[in-house]
């Protein structure tokens, strides 16, 4: 059933390229149950009145203006319980797909110590470990990426009406505000991979981040969890730091993971490519987890290599 649903999303969506199926989509809406986990942080959503007629809701000015009558005090209340200022300067995400979770760090600016904002669960991703290699696969890459905000779409799941009671409706093209954010996948270092392991292949692209809960390697959520991710990088200052950093992992590191995931992952990397590349992963990975830093990531000769700013 998994393998038929990729097939349907890879031929249909190409990755959250410009064509659409809503039944699949639909799909994913009707099944995901967004897990009972005291881990995950809640943003509730303001009671506001439903946006007037002709007002220009495909605006970024409007868009950032309306998530924060929706979600702005509760995002601020997060804020004040960390003990960083509101809006946060600075931004980063990370994604775990095995665990589906959703870390939102942020600080006043880069040189600070980042605070853990929230944990938000993913409704939609490819929560099995292993990397993307080809266009088509159904994969969400893995690997350290930059997050691109852009705006409209010839496709129903990047849009959502920003009225209360119509927030996790599915959406429709033309019908709200239509809003995401792109990474900058593939890199060069993720060109090579593919090229040495399948020769030729295309390594696919256009993976964003985005509401209504549907995939094909993207990086979906419920729209309700897709706000603050949203509004975390409009607060974000691109102007001095350049894009909202992401880094993308396949499960939360440890030996025994490695080792059993490696074996067990249905890739086109052998365990051997897969452990290696992993623990490529997990250096940054480490670093910061032990001091909670801002890291540069950069890559040559296909390794990663990174320090704190």
């Amino acid at each position: 059933m998994r393998l038929f649903l990729i097939f349907l999303l890879s031929f249909s969506i190409a990755s959250c390229s410009d064509s659409q199926n809503r039944k699949v989509a639909k799909f994913y809406n009707k099944t995901f149950k967004e897990p009972h986990n005291s881990k995950f942080t809640v943003f509730e959503v303001d009671s506001v009145s439903d946006i007037k007629k002709g007002v220009a809701e495909k605006s970024p000015y409007f868009i950032k203006q309306r998530l924060e009558l929706l979600i702005g005090k509760s995002y601020k209340q997060r804020c004040a319980k960390i003990n960083i200022s509101y809006p946060p300067g600075y931004v980063m995400f990370r994604l775990f797909k095995e665990e589906k979770e959703f870390e939102i760090w942020a600080s006043e600016k880069r040189s600070d110590t980042l605070k853990l904002l929230a944990i938000l669960p993913v409704c939609a991703v490819d929560d099995k470990a292993g990397t993307k290699l080809r266009q088509g696969d159904g994969k969400t890459p893995e690997g350290f990426y930059t997050c691109k905000i852009m705006y409209g779409s010839a496709n129903g799941f990047m849009w959502i009406k920003l009225n209360t009671e119509e927030i996790n409706d599915y959406g429709k093209v033309g019908y709200g505000s239509s809003f995401k954010m792109c990474i900058d996948y593939p890199l060069q270092i993720d060109r090579n991979r593919t090229r040495k392991i399948l020769g030729k292949a295309n390594p696919g692209g256009a993976i964003c981040l985005h509401g209504n809960c549907v995939t094909a390697g993207c990086i979906s959520f419920e729209n309700k969890n897709f706000l603050p991710v949203f509004l975390s990088a409009r607060y974000h200052n691109s102007k001095t730091y350049g894009y909202p950093k992401i880094h993308i992992f396949p499960f939360r590191f440890s030996e025994k993971n490695k080792a059993k995931m490696s074996e067990k992952v249905n890739s086109e990397m052998t365990p051997k490519q897969l452990t290696e590349f992993w623990t490529e992963l997990e250096k940054p990975y480490n670093l910061f987890e032990k001091n909670h830093k801002a890291l540069k990531i950069t890559f040559a000769n296909n390794r990663y290599h990174f320090r704190q700013y």
